[in-house]
């Protein structure tokens, strides 16, 4: 097979949108649209002969880098598709001057990415509440815009790169959900939600590792926000927040692991992840 690369053009969303869901991956156009926003160039197009075969997204964010979808055709698989795909977003990144990439795999894909140069890092859980019961939170202050620089130089400590324009396209739609706390000045936690009309995903969230209890009082104060709504979430399995998401009515859905290319800059916090494609 011959295959091509190139970068996904609007033309194309139908075509990715219509192969991601084929894994029941609930994607919509509006999805590559934010994506390509976010890292113009950083969403590819893999061709067998000229007909679309695959797809597969990155996105960059200084010395990190995260690799996100990946999805061939039934017909192209375990003949190099997906090694290609996979390969090329790393070289682009790279070319970006990314240090370390990162990327989060279903468990039967941990050997396809570790013969790739990525290594396990840990276990993280999908977790989702179908109907979000009202819960009595202590209400925190939203994030403002006069908020953001302080918040974008606390995620870059823990996080490791610079999230800034994900942070803000987040955080300044008003449609969205977002709250931290302070103290002397200084960012103790925050935490975002990303909302649809009936669904939620609740992440980014960082906060000190210290400090379990300024945790769980921003995931309170969001998930009060959420009421009725089908709410999702991504922890890691060690979590100090996983009895609180159980004991909200959150389930595990599945399970990933964290895998990097490269040395792993991540700091000890508590976590919780903006989305599988983006880290």
């Amino acid at each position: 097979m011959m295959f091509e690369i190139k970068s996904l053009c609007e033309s194309d969303y139908g075509f990715a949108v219509e192969l991601a869901n084929t894994m029941n991956w609930h994607m919509a156009a509006e999805d590559f649209t934010f994506m390509d926003s976010l890292e113009p160039g950083g969403c590819f197009l893999l061709s067998d002969d000229t007909k679309p075969a695959g797809i597969a997204t990155c996105i960059s964010y200084g010395k990190i880098g995260w690799f996100g979808n990946l999805i061939v055709s039934e017909n192209c698989r375990k003949k190099g598709a997906g090694s290609a795909l996979v390969t090329h977003a790393i070289n682009y990144l790279h070319q970006k001057d990314v240090e370390t990439i990162g990327l989060y795999a279903y468990p039967y894909l941990v050997p396809f990415y570790s013969k790739l140069g990525f290594s396990a890092d840990i276990d993280f859980s999908v977790l989702h509440n179908p109907a979000l019961s009202a819960i009595n939170a202590k209400s925190l202050p939203p994030i403002s815009r006069s908020e953001l620089s302080a918040i974008v130089s606390f995620d870059r400590v823990f996080f490791g790169g610079n999230r800034e324009k994900l942070l803000q396209s987040i955080i300044l739609d008003p449609y969205n959900a977002s709250c931290y706390i302070s103290q002397d000045n200084q960012i103790l936690g925050y935490v975002a939600a990303t909302v649809y009309e009936k669904t939620a995903w609740i992440g980014p969230l960082i906060c000190q590792p210290q400090r379990p209890d300024i945790a769980a009082t921003l995931v309170n104060s969001v998930l009060n926000k959420l009421t009725t709504k089908h709410v999702y979430t991504v922890i890691p399995k060690n979590s100090t927040l996983s009895t609180l998401f159980f004991s909200a009515g959150f389930s595990e859905d599945f399970s990933v692991t964290r895998m990097f290319l490269g040395p792993t800059s991540t700091k000890n916090c508590i976590y919780l992840t903006e989305s599988l494609e983006r880290g």
